[in-house]
């Protein structure tokens, strides 16, 4: 299993962040976002949980190719 691989599964597994990775404050036009505990390798997400920065783990060419998201 590589390090993306892990990552995913250990971020969608996670109780405290249900599985997003981050944890949302604010409300309205203020807002801030922290990472879990989870997510280790600061991993972004878009709205729809396809990854979108994965910080150097699999190059991004590899990613689109790939369909890695889940």
């Amino acid at each position: 299993m590589d390090k993306l691989e892990y990552a995913l599964r250990q971020i969608a597994n996670c109780n405290l962040c249900e599985g997003k990775g981050v944890f949302y404050f604010g409300s309205g036009d203020y807002y801030d976002f922290e990472d879990c505990e989870c997510n280790t390798y600061g991993i972004i997400f878009d709205e729809t949980g396809e990854v979108i920065f994965d910080n150097g783990l699999l190059s991004e060419p590899e990613l689109l190719m790939s369909g890695e998201a889940r």
